[in-house]
């Protein structure tokens, strides 16, 4: 979006942010400062006005179905889907896998019109129920006619249901300074997270020991930054506001450093419990920190009213589970996670619809020797509510009893992106972001490191063009942690988190259909070989790799 886009610059991983030009004759918004390169971008974005220090007031939360990026608007085309084993079934289009995405993401944005705050098929409200009922008929519509819903208990879910930071205005930040509410803020925590609280706020930078040493915060409100990287679900650096809540702060207002003016909602995982903790987005962001230096430049300190309510809900919900006979019992438990806050494509309305695709698939296709058990799970985003664990204590004697490979499909297909230095914007937090030719890398695991599925794995770099981490991990973060006290069963997944992972930017336009058939193509290759091979393949018994592609059929 032209204007719009782009990561707060010159944000110092000292957490040193000093603004001198903010006040009186600051150079023109679009030019660097004298002497400075084209590479450190635009100074903060003025106003005519002289309220607020002449900062330009931040903008409204970026709209999520228009995005943080233009991912429409491009000359050179995503990296394509054509490569080995040729010919391919055209229910792994992938214009068809993210037609279905499209409608998934839909019940999300009908809970958004509905005017909820934490907003998406958040397991325990009607969008998840919506989005469970589509996915059963759409099995049944396969071929699966046993596809069914398992309902089970999910207790004490507490969701935030409103919240607010409000940056108190008064003279001291210029005539005409009046409140300002920071569109893009959301409540974190563990919940229930109720209260209000007005208090000073304290910059602390990234929130580490060498930012709080020493600091005094009692009766203040933390502001601190956080990276999000390209990683495996932590920004840099993790769990600061439980640091600098251990200090004495009454609150906690945590900096996202990404594009827009995102809303962004992880739980506890920033570690906040259920004090008063609050995300804001890049534009919010640095509109608070140019805020917080030009005021301690002039010797005022800034105020901020914190306000959160929450829910909790007790009710039963609900796992789609289906399966495609085989010519034994043996089965392969193929899953994919329904539920996802605010848009959730990526997470993991991709990954529920390159499942469809494989049901479809397989559903006309020869008998395999291995029965195909395919699970949409409630899920792990709210605490409360394990779909994959549910699943595991139902079937604890049957299909898990007799699986030989559990295959966890989530995030499999979001766009990557980068930072442009060549374009940068006259707006409240610089260097425009660009969509890239290919996917976000992912992580690949293989819980016991089998080499068969380790060489199937290589086969999906060298064959299929994923984009993927050069290491096999052990370790499986996201839905499979239901099954982490079962390492006798092998299992796997790709998976990944980028800047848009639980955030308003996670919605169609990051998944481009390109990715979503890499993923696809291989899954399918993967799950077929896997439903045939002798079992001790899968338990790590030795395996020479294969170093030619799949051969055309």
């Amino acid at each position: 979006m032209s204007g719009t886009d782009g990561f707060p610059r010159r944000l110092s991983l000292l957490g040193v942010v000093t603004l001198a030009l903010l006040i009186a004759h600051p150079a023109p918004a679009s030019s660097p400062a004298p002497g400075g390169s084209p590479l450190d971008g635009p100074g903060p974005a003025m106003s005519d006005s002289t309220a607020w220090f002449h900062l330009r007031l931040p903008g409204p939360e970026t709209d999520p179905a228009k995005g943080v990026y233009d991912a429409a608007d491009t000359v050179l085309p995503a990296r394509p889907a054509v490569f080995a084993p040729g010919a391919m079934d055209p229910l792994l289009n992938g214009a068809s896998i993210q037609a279905d995405v499209a409608t998934i993401v839909g019940f999300s944005h009908q809970s958004r019109a509905a005017g909820e705050y934490l907003w998406g098929r958040v397991t325990g409200r009607p969008a998840y129920d919506r989005t469970v009922d589509w996915v059963a008929a759409q099995l049944r519509a396969a071929g699966q006619t046993d596809a069914h819903l398992e309902p089970f208990p999910a207790t004490d879910i507490n969701l935030p249901v409103s919240g607010e930071v409000r940056l108190i205005g008064s003279a001291a930040m210029g005539a005409g300074s009046g409140d300002v509410v920071l569109r893009s803020a959301m409540v974190q925590g563990s919940g229930p997270v109720d209260g209000v609280v007005t208090a000073p706020l304290a910059y602390v930078g990234l929130g580490t020991d060498a930012d709080v040493a020493g600091r005094d915060l009692r009766g203040k409100i933390a502001v601190i930054l956080a990276l999000p990287e390209p990683s495996l679900y932590a920004p840099i650096p993790a769990r600061r506001t439980e640091a600098v809540m251990r200090a004495g702060a009454v609150g906690v207002i945590e900096i996202l450093v990404q594009a827009g003016n995102l809303k962004s909602f992880d739980r506890d995982r920033h570690g906040c419990g259920r004090r008063l903790c609050f995300t804001v987005g890049g534009e919010d962001g640095f509109f608070l920190q140019a805020v917080l230096g030009a005021a301690a430049k002039a010797g005022h300190p800034v105020h901020a009213r914190l306000s959160a309510r929450s829910e909790t809900i007790n009710r039963q919900v609900s796992n789609v589970v289906a399966t495609i006979p085989g010519k034994t019992d043996r089965t392969v438990i193929i899953a994919a996670h329904a539920d996802g806050w605010f848009g959730g494509a990526d997470d993991n309305a991709s990954g529920v619809a390159v499942m469809l695709a494989l049901a479809r698939h397989f559903a006309r296709g020869a008998q395999l020797e291995r029965t195909l058990v395919f699970v949409a799970s409630a899920g792990h985003h709210s605490a409360g509510a394990s779909g994959l664990g549910a699943f595991l204590d139902r079937h604890g004697q049957d299909y898990v009893a007799k699986a030989d490979l559990i295959l966890n499909i989530e995030h499999p297909a979001q766009i990557a992106t980068m930072r442009s230095y060549a374009e940068p914007q006259d707006d409240n937090f610089g260097q425009r972001v660009i969509a890239a030719t290919g996917d976000l890398p992912k992580q690949v695991a293989v819980n016991n490191q089998a080499p068969f599925l380790v060489d199937l794995w290589r086969q999906g770099v060298a064959c299929f063009g994923l984009d993927v981490q050069r290491r096999v991990d052990r370790a499986l973060p996201g839905d499979l942690k239901a099954f982490v006290q079962r390492p006798d069963i092998p299992q796997t997944q790709m998976i990944a988190s980028g800047a848009l992972y639980h955030t308003t930017g996670d919605d169609l336009y990051s998944v481009p259909p390109e990715g979503l058939e890499r993923a696809a193509r291989f899954y399918a290759y993967f799950v077929e070989r896997v439903a045939t091979v002798p079992a001790g393949l899968l338990r790590g018994d030795d395996w020479t790799a294969v170093h030619p592609c799949p051969a055309t059929p």
